[in-house]
């Protein structure tokens, strides 16, 4: 999961944050960066829209890629769900 979140950023319009509390939220235990990518390009890009509008409406500068807006509000789902990660099962 490390290895997944070094390159989100060095690729944040690219690849998508994964973790396991989003992993929980989104059910891409095994493949998440088909699925989401797949979700993003679906009913022709409905998905990707929306997550511009709701960047534009939290006032986030355009550098911020629609992916990050997304990685963002499944972690934020998850952990008001109080999903956790698995280091915080060890703890």
């Amino acid at each position: 999961m490390k290895a997944t979140k070094l390159i989100a950023r060095t690729r944040p319009r690219l690849y998508p944050i994964w973790d396991a509390v989003v992993s929980q939220v989104l059910g891409t235990e095994r493949a998440h960066l088909n699925p989401v990518r797949e979700a993003l390009r679906a009913d022709d890009g409905a998905l990707h829209r929306r997550l511009l509008s709701i960047r534009k409406e939290a006032g986030l500068p355009e550098e911020i890629s629609a992916l990050r807006v997304f990685d963002v509000i499944a972690w934020m789902d998850g952990k008001n769900r109080r999903l956790v990660e698995r280091s915080d099962l060890q703890r």
